[in-house]
C-alpha cells in the first residue's frame, strides 16, 4: 500500500499599502531607460504691468536625470523540504522592494549619477520634538523656493506617530494638503533625531519580477533569485530638508 506525501501548506506574503510607491506617481511608459525631469518649480514668475513690455529673461530650464536600478532577492533550502523557493523568493522581493526603491531615493545608495535627498538643503534643527514648528517652517521653506509648484513631504516611519500626534498627518495629507510619503526605506538621522523633507513631485515604478531557479542535485539545494527594475525620481527644484530632536527610545530588551 503506497502512501502519498501531504502537500506542504504556505502562507502568502503580506505587503504594504502606502509609502512610496503607494503615493508617487506613476512613472511614464519608457521609465527601464530612464527618466528626465524638468525643473517646473526653479522659474519666478514675472508680474507684469499689462500696458507695459516687459524684457524679461526666460528661465533656463534644467533637467534632472534618474536611472533605472535593479533589485533581487534569493531564498534556498533543502529539497526535502519541498517548499516553492521561486514563490519564497517572489514573496521577499515583493515585501521589500519600497525599502529598496525609497532608501535609493532618499540616499543614492548606489551612487548614480542622480539627485537624492541627501542633496537637499538644511533648514536647521528643531528642538523638543516640535513636529508643529518643523512641518511649518518646512512647507513655508518648499513654498518659498518652489514658487508655490507643488511639493511632496517625506518622512520615516519613526515620525509617522509623532505626525499624527500633532495633527500634521491626517489621511496622507499635510495641514497645507500636500501628500505625506511615510516609508520603511527613509532612513532615521539618529536615536534623538528624525529628518524630515520636502521635495517636488516624485515618480515611482517597478516591473514584473523575473525569477531564476536552480536545484543543485550534488548539495540537494533548492535555490532561486527574483530580480526586478525600478525607477525612483523627484523633481530636484525643491529639495530641502528639517531635523526634530525627539527623546531617545529606550533600549528595547535591556534589562
Amino acid at each position: 500500500m503506497s502512501q502519498t506525501l501531504a502537500e506542504v501548506a504556505e502562507v502568502e506574503v503580506a505587503t504594504r499599502d502606502g509609502g512610496l510607491l503607494g503615493m508617487a506617481l506613476s512613472a511614464p511608459a519608457g521609465w527601464a531607460q530612464g527618466l528626465s525631469i524638468p525643473f517646473y518649480g526653479c522659474g519666478e514668475p514675472v508680474l507684469q504691468d499689462r500696458c507695459v513690455t516687459a524684457n524679461d529673461e526666460p528661465f533656463r530650464q534644467g533637467v534632472a536625470e534618474f536611472a533605472p536600478f535593479g533589485i533581487s532577492q534569493g531564498a534556498t533550502c533543502s529539497t526535502l523540504s519541498r517548499l516553492d523557493q521561486k514563490k519564497h523568493a517572489r514573496g521577499r522581493l515583493d515585501s521589500t522592494t519600497e525599502w529598496a526603491v525609497a532608501r535609493q531615493l532618499a540616499t543614492n545608495a548606489l551612487g548614480l549619477d542622480s539627485p537624492s535627498f541627501d542633496d537637499g538643503d538644511s533648514l536647521g534643527t528643531v528642538a523638543n520634538r516640535d513636529f508643529t514648528l518643523a512641518v511649518a517652517t518646512l512647507e513655508q521653506a518648499a513654498a518659498d523656493r518652489g514658487f508655490g509648484s507643488v511639493w511632496w513631504l517625506h518622512a520615516p516611519i519613526k515620525a509617522a506617530a509623532f505626525l499624527a500626534r500633532e495633527k500634521q498627518l491626517k489621511d496622507g495629507i499635510s495641514p497645507s494638503g500636500a501628500p505625506w510619503v511615510i516609508s520603511p526605506g527613509y532612513p532615521v538621522e539618529g536615536p534623538t533625531t528624525i529628518r524630515l523633507w520636502a521635495t517636488g513631485p516624485v515618480w515611482a515604478a517597478v516591473d514584473e519580477p523575473f525569477i531564476l531557479n536552480e536545484i543543485e542535485r550534488r548539495g540537494n539545494e533548492d535555490t532561486a533569485y527574483a530580480n526586478r527594475s525600478a525607477i525612483a525620481a523627484f523633481d530636484p527644484c525643491v529639495n530641502l530638508f528639517i531635523d526634530i530632536t525627539v527623546p531617545a527610545s529606550p533600549n528595547i530588551g535591556s534589562e
